[in-house]
């Protein structure tokens, strides 16, 4: 089990599509008590009836957004409701999620970009982490690439944010085999607003 050194954290993925050992494997690290949601960004074989138990037995709190191979009628099926995006606020980081192939920033459902701290995107199934400044503000954008179909040279992989005891944020991306650090952008408590929606 991966050693993680914070409060509490978001456990972050997209794009698992049917293997099941890897959903099992974010399923171990979602069911830490220190973890406050698993944000998923879509692409999920909820048909297969493994995963579909994984999810309907979950310990955790599960936010998936639809992906361009989910069916929304399966995700009912299994008692989830599955939107085209979410926005959701944890000690203060504000949070855009989707899928990525219809809608790839808040700006594109119609949202402020400089509201949010960090967009959380899959579908490409390649990982990265990259920082923008919009009017003075900037956001972090996150892409956890895939645990099971990773494309583009990149490995197997997650994403984590981390809330640290002073008040500061790092965002992670890790490989899921061995738990490598991949690429982390640290958000420093002065950025981080107060409040939870």
């Amino acid at each position: 089990m991966l050693e993680i050194k914070c409060s509490s954290f978001l456990l972050v993925s997209s794009d698992v599509h049917n293997d099941e050992q890897a959903l099992e494997q974010l399923a171990e690290k979602a069911a830490d008590p220190r973890c406050l949601a698993f944000l998923y960004a879509g692409d999920l074989d909820v048909e297969n009836y493994f995963i579909s138990h994984i999810l309907r037995c979950r310990g955790f709190v599960f936010l998936p957004v639809q992906g361009n191979c989910d069916n929304r009628w399966d995700w009912t099926d299994v008692g989830i409701d599955l939107p085209m995006y979410r926005t959701c606020t944890y000690k203060g980081l504000r949070i855009f999620l989707s899928h990525g192939h219809l809608y790839w920033s808040p700006s594109s459902v119609g949202l402020d970009d400089k509201d949010f701290d960090l967009v959380v995107t899959g579908h490409t199934h390649k990982c990265g982490i990259s920082s923008e400044f919009i009017e003075q503000k900037r956001v972090i954008n996150m892409n956890p690439g895939s645990p099971s179909r990773p494309r583009g040279g990149t490995r197997a992989s997650y994403g984590l944010v981390l809330f640290q005891d002073d008040g500061s944020v790092d965002v992670q991306i890790r490989a899921l085999e061995g738990d490598g650090l991949l690429s982390q952008e640290a958000i420093p408590v002065h950025e981080i607003p107060v409040g939870n929606d």
